[in-house]
């Protein structure tokens, strides 16, 4: 699950962005700017009610800017994330949007809130009331 929510992540970033590089793993060296660098940095999960799971998944978005205007070129960026990414892939709703930047990347951080039902598998019951119950169609 999670790996299919950065790989959507990336999806829209190219979608709303255009040609820009995006990377998944931090970069050591060769880094092609503009880019941006998805991670997933945290995930918490919480049972619930009804064999329900809740999974809130923490993730950064860091945009490394090319033009020397950083400021403004981060401010348009983050405002373009800000309008473009209330969901990802119209399915999972961000929460806690912030962009803040830090020698000279743009840090955007968020969370995505899911809801899970659990899966469990159950026997089925083999008598009722001392009858054998044959499956056999």
């Amino acid at each position: 699950m999670v790996n299919n929510l950065k790989s959507l992540i990336i999806q829209q970033i190219k979608r709303v962005f255009g040609n820009v590089k995006v990377y998944d793993e931090p970069v050591k060296q060769g880094l092609v700017t503009p880019a941006f660098l998805v991670l997933i940095f945290n995930s918490l999960q919480e049972r619930k009610l009804a064999k329900q799971v809740s999974r809130t998944i923490s993730i950064n978005v860091s945009y490394f800017p090319k033009t020397k205007d950083i400021r403004s070129e981060c401010d348009d960026v983050f405002q373009t994330f800000q309008d473009e990414f209330r969901y990802i892939s119209k399915k999972y709703h961000i929460h806690s949007l912030e962009g803040t930047v830090e020698d000279d990347v743009l840090i955007i951080t968020f969370n995505v809130n899911v809801l899970l039902q659990e899966l469990v598998e159950e026997t089925k019951m083999q008598t009722l009331g001392g009858v054998n119950i044959d499956n056999k169609d």
